[in-house]
């Protein structure tokens, strides 16, 4: 075999690998960067006092009312023109999402735009901020299906009862699943505010790659029971470590199904140029046995 042909067969077999490894790096990449804002937004919180926290809590309380009473966006401002959401300044992220049915943790951004979704999840602007209280319903939508990042890709596997939660500020709220639909992009009704009730709906498109409908899975406020001690204080690294450890084991029996594909196209692609290559060298001996031949024959001749 020529170092052409050697050449072509490991760049097709790197560039296969690459293909197969692309989606288990990236994710992996993903997590980091989702495990590194949340590490930032519990140091900011961290850095504030007690004065700040209950201050940014009064000001996204009264956003929420004034959001519930159907006031004007434009009517929504402190006495001095400022937003309340103005006065909340914990950093990029607004707070983090744990979903521990589906391994999910995730730093959670103002507004909904592509740059935000492609990171992590985003806070629907015209829905409650995620503080809690009666009369609210907050928002909260994800990607489902990125080749680069999980995200809400395993949200289909909630059931009513299962629980998450929603850190914020110094606060963890904790929603049970009471309602899960699928509806159309147009269909909005599931997710305004019911008077009385603290609502938490998660949203993400359905079916997997086809997105024409919305997943909504809605949660109900619950009491949160805090773990013990110990587990509170190591709950950040433990989860990030599960949510990467399980990453890896789902995806290792992918990973070498796709490896096995990619060995044996290409394993097939380099027996069928040995083959023709055999091919070749046996139509050029044959060639060369018929001309020897038929100059033996032409001797034979002249002889005669």
């Amino acid at each position: 075999m020529d170092k052409k042909r050697a050449w072509f067969i490991a760049i097709l077999f790197f560039s296969g690998l690459c293909l197969t490894l692309y989606p288990f790096v990236s994710n992996l990449i993903a997590q980091s960067h989702a495990s590194q804002a949340i590490a930032a937004y519990d140091e900011q919180v961290a850095e504030m006092d007690q004065e700040q926290i209950d201050a940014a809590k009064e000001a996204v309380r009264k956003y929420n009312e004034q959001l519930n009473a159907a006031v004007e966006a434009s009517a929504m401002q402190g006495e001095d023109g400022i937003s309340y959401l103005d006065l909340v300044d914990v950093g990029e992220s607004i707070g983090f999402i744990e979903i521990p049915k589906i391994d999910v943790y995730l730093p959670v951004y103002s507004g909904t735009g592509e740059d935000v979704l492609q990171k992590g999840v985003g806070h629907l602007a015209e829905s409650s901020y995620p503080i809690g209280g009666t009369s609210t319903h907050s928002v909260l939508t994800g990607h489902r299906g990125l080749p680069s990042a999980v995200l809400f890709t395993d949200l289909d596997k909630l059931e009513e009862g299962d629980v998450f939660y929603l850190h914020v500020l110094d606060e963890v709220l904790a929603y049970k699943v009471d309602q899960i639909k699928v509806v159309l992009p147009e269909e909005t009704q599931d997710i305004g505010i019911v008077e009385g009730k603290d609502y938490c709906t998660l949203v993400t498109c359905t079916p997997y790659a086809i997105n024409t409908h919305r997943l909504l899975v809605r949660g109900e406020r619950t009491e949160y029971i805090p773990p013990e001690e110990l587990a509170e204080q190591n709950a950040v690294h433990e989860v990030q470590s599960q949510t990467i450890t399980k990453r890896i084991v789902d995806v290792w029996p992918w990973l070498v199904v796709s490896l096995l594909i990619v060995a044996g196209v290409e394993g097939s692609i380099f027996l069928l140029i040995v083959k023709r290559q055999r091919s070749y060298g046996d139509v050029r001996e044959k060639r060369k046995k018929g001309k020897r031949s038929s100059r033996s024959c032409n001797k034979t001749r002249r002889r005669k």
